[in-house]
């Protein structure tokens, strides 16, 4: 099965693009095309750096947007102009590892998947690694199960069917996760998501990647699970581009900062259950859901997330 490589340039580091891209192009599993969108139009220099890629090596496809268009349409047009069976995402500042599309594309067959995520490591700027991920629920029984209450998909790590992403419908205009709602409706559509514990990619932490989007990304997935449940209920849900989606309190200054405030308590949290410190876990989980009633609700859907996979682990095997 051929692979198209699909990957969207905005205002990366050029020599952090530089890798990303290298790391496509020294796959062991090579793939057939790699589709690059720069969305950033008045970047001169990411310009020429990917039109020399583009000069170079007959797999890359090189897409110029005319203006800045967001991440989720420049992935949709790059799909389009794609022509693999299968698409992989690829982040323009991550660092896939070498066999990352021969380890994706081996399980991806073997399990008949629809759509395969990896693990990842973390690094900083400068491509230190900081830090490793924790595991992530494996088989697609599990992860259907698990996803109304929040993703364990790392979306730079995934290997794709075409059809089955353009019968879902493609990403929509939100944002910020839109692949969150790409996979609920992949789900509701019946594909199966599975994922591996293997670490097929270095996963870029940028200096300001964290406090300035968590409140912008809980509101939206809040957003993204209510258009879920209308389409549980209904069939089809109220989603349309350009429409207004009740996110007045993405504006809320006042309730970001209390919201960040309770993520720092969380984090302490997720930090202290590695070292299996519970008690204190335990007492920074709290911390963290009276902080705000946004930070309740993280929680709690936290929580039922992680019931969920423990209750139902035992039953599914990685199929």
């Amino acid at each position: 099965m051929e692979i198209s490589v699909i990957m969207s340039v905005y205002n990366e580091r050029p020599e952090q693009i530089k890798q990303a891209i290298d790391s496509i192009l020294k796959q062991t599993c090579l793939p057939m095309e790699f589709v690059m969108v720069l969305d950033n139009p008045d970047r001169s220099d990411l310009k020429a750096l990917l039109m020399s890629y583009d000069y170079q090596f007959d797999i890359v496809k090189l897409v110029l947007n005319k203006k800045n268009i967001g991440l989720a349409a420049s992935l949709n047009k790059a799909i389009a102009l794609s022509s693999g069976e299968l698409i992989a995402r690829m982040d323009a500042d991550d660092i896939s590892i070498s066999d990352r599309f021969e380890v994706e594309l081996n399980e991806l067959q073997r399990r008949g998947l629809d759509l395969i995520s990896g693990n990842i490591s973390y690094i900083d700027e400068d491509g230190k690694v900081v830090g490793e991920k924790s595991a992530i629920p494996e088989s697609a029984p599990l992860i259907e199960k698990i996803l109304p209450y929040g993703s364990t998909i790392v979306h730079p790590t995934v290997l794709m069917r075409k059809t089955a992403v353009q019968q879902a419908g493609g990403y929509r205009l939100l944002p910020t996760a839109e692949d969150y709602d790409l996979w609920l409706r992949m789900i509701a559509n019946g594909f199966k998501i599975g994922s591996i514990n293997r670490r097929v990619l270095s996963y870029r932490l940028r200096d300001n990647s964290m406090t300035s989007n968590a409140w912008k990304t809980y509101l939206v997935s809040q957003y993204i699970r209510k258009l879920y449940s209308e389409r549980r209920r209904t069939g089809q849900d109220t989603f349309k581009v350009g429409a207004p989606m009740r996110l007045e309190k993405l504006a809320d200054e006042h309730a970001c900062q209390k919201f960040n405030r309770g993520q720092k308590y969380f984090t302490m949290a997720m930090q202290a259950m590695q070292q299996r410190k519970i008690g204190w876990a335990g007492y920074q989980l709290l911390h963290t859901m009276f902080t705000s009633a946004d930070n309740f609700y993280y929680v709690v859907n936290y929580l039922c997330l992680r019931i969920v996979w423990l209750v139902n682990r035992g039953r599914y095997q990685n199929v």
